[in-house]
């Protein structure tokens, strides 16, 4: 009866663990995000789709191979969370070491590759006047790959405030040198500007590994050396490290593929365009300028990728920082979880993570979609993307579940799957971009119709393994009938406000906060209503167990079935 107790009591504790994690890096996410923003809304109103244009080819790729060495910081998370649930600090440790060495020199190539061949992927991308910024950005993959393994040490030790603290200097990095730089520049041409902010990026992650470094070498010497038994040899924490990260790092480079298809199809396709349409000339007459012949040449197709991705996606993005915070605390949770034997408890967790990523995306997607031209307005002055938010606004709950879902099967051990279901993704928006694209009546359009296609097909993927993988049982009443109509609910009241206050003549931007508020209000009632939030979702919070019995009290609460 004690051990059965002490099981219970270990299996809640690392469920507080979890969700602790989890709110540390939300947090600093948030945090990260508001600071991102900052950075990046005025540069976009700086240097102009234009501008954009140039710094998202560059960043593309820089986030290639950020993605991949976060792969490598997964499986270390994985390796090291395992070891130390059976007290093996020592081999912990050198799981560490070893990673950092072999990340080290994957960051000196990638760091080579872009710099001596920055010319060669501007021209592969369509853009050949961005290689000055991809020759700016080429140190900083160096530089995030050694911060990858630090991250991935103390997430495994289940310690997330380095990881937090280190990419709040980041953030606060990028904001005050990128601007600055881009503001010095400015007046000598959009390139170097642009060149410029990224520069900024670049010296940003230098302060966030500096930073963790520092972090990591004071730790040390608070613990005992030697703590932890007996270690494996080097050669088999290589092997086992390999094993396991090469599926992840794959995976998480064919996460970022997406991103590079769009930069590889958008600015090639529309430029394959003899004729745009009337239609066209008019939507886009803005960017558009001088004389035009009708054919879309790389100074347009540049400004059109610079307004999908600087300004669309930018917003798109904004939702998605706590959803990466709950996928990156998840992982060493259920691994740890798995560890022990408790497969009780690490099903409990997954289904948890899923239901709060659906609670949380779907509001998001649907208030973006409505709200995408005063959204728009009030950040940029500029609602001319407005469509292209609207149709990718709706990919933001199918990217925030594949985020989650692809944590959770790297925990289960199923690298492979994620991967293999991303291809397949990556293949479809690749066919779906390269036909829509160039069709003149839907030009860009085709750009965010193909990210919606892969994320949805990918999410699908990867929830049916789970399942397969778990026997959990996701009913479709708690985990889509009740969200959905809450968000409906939601959508209503927020159109509704909006058209209430234009009428008594309130316009757009001053709109727009007090209505994104009504319908917070709302959809929070709603779920509540509809039982979409259950008791152990509430009681894996802090003090969730005082709020659930005020919730079960006035009957907003229910036991999951």
């Amino acid at each position: 009866m004690g051990e059965k107790k002490g099981e219970i009591c270990l299996a809640y504790k690392n469920k507080q663990s979890f969700l602790y994690g989890a709110m540390v890096l939300v947090a600093a996410s948030f945090l990260v995000k508001i600071l991102g923003a900052i950075f990046k809304i005025p540069l976009a109103v700086l240097i102009k789709v234009d501008g954009m244009g140039l710094f998202n080819t560059s960043y593309t790729l820089y986030t290639f191979f950020v993605l991949a060495a976060k792969g490598f910081s997964i499986a270390v998370s994985k390796m090291v969370s395992e070891s130390a649930a059976l007290e093996k600090r020592r081999e912990a440790d050198k799981i560490f070491y070893v990673s950092f060495v072999v990340l080290g020199i994957l960051g000196a190539a990638g760091s080579a590759l872009l710099y001596f061949n920055a010319q060669n992927f501007s021209s592969m991308f369509g853009n050949t006047r961005a290689s000055m910024c991809i020759r700016a950005i080429a140190p900083s993959v160096l530089f995030v790959t050694l911060v990858s393994a630090l991250r991935g040490y103390f997430q495994g030790m289940q310690n997330m405030y380095p990881t937090a603290f280190s990419e709040v200097i980041e953030a606060l990095g990028k904001l005050v040198i990128g601007m600055a730089l881009a503001l010095l520049f400015i007046r000598s041409s959009i390139e170097q500007a642009a060149a410029g902010a990224v520069l900024g990026v670049t010296a940003s992650t230098l302060l966030g590994l500096l930073f963790i470094a520092i972090v990591f070498i004071a730790s040390k010497r608070k613990f005992e050396k030697g703590a932890g038994g007996k270690v494996r040899g080097a050669r088999s924490i290589i092997k086992q490290l390999l094993i396991i990260s090469l599926p992840i790092t794959i995976g998480a480079s064919v996460a970022s593929l997406a991103n590079i298809v769009d930069v590889m199809t958008i600015m090639n396709r529309l430029q394959t365009i003899a004729r745009v349409t009337p239609e066209f000339v008019i939507k886009y007459q803005s960017i558009i300028g001088g004389s035009f012949d009708g054919r879309i040449n790389e100074e347009l197709a540049n400004k059109l990728y610079g307004l999908y991705s600087g300004y669309a996606v930018l917003l798109f993005n904004l939702p998605l920082t706590m959803i990466v915070a709950l996928s990156t605390s998840v992982l060493p949770a259920i691994s740890s979880a798995i560890t022990r034997r408790d497969s009780k408890g690490a099903q409990t967790i997954t289904k948890s993570a899923i239901r709060i990523t659906i609670l949380f995306s779907l509001p998001c997607a649907v208030g973006l979609c409505v709200l995408a031209a005063p959204v728009l307005n009030l950040v940029f002055s500029n609602s001319l993307a407005a469509d292209l938010l609207r149709t990718i606004s709706i990919a933001i709950v199918f990217v925030s579940l594949v985020q989650v879902t692809n944590a959770i099967l790297q925990a289960y051990g199923k690298m492979h799957i994620p991967v293999i279901n991303m291809l397949i993704g990556v293949v479809v928006k690749a066919a779906l971009n390269y036909y829509l694209i160039s069709i003149p009546s839907i030009n860009i359009d085709g750009a965010p119709i193909g990210t919606l296609a892969c994320y949805f097909l990918i999410a699908a993927l990867n929830i049916a393994y789970i399942i397969r993988l778990t026997k959990a049982k996701f009913g479709v009443l708690d985990y889509i009938v009740k969200p959905l109509f809450s968000a409906l609910c939601m959508a209503v009241a927020v159109s509704f406000s909006l058209n209430v206050m234009g009428r008594a003549g309130i316009g757009d931007k001053i709109a727009v906060l007090p209505v994104i508020a009504v319908g917070a209000i709302v959809y929070i009632i709603f779920i509540f209503l509809t039982g979409a939030v259950t008791k152990a979702d509430i009681e894996m919070m802090p003090r969730g167990e005082q709020f659930s019995r005020l919730l079960q009290k006035i009957h907003l609460l229910r036991r999951e079935n």
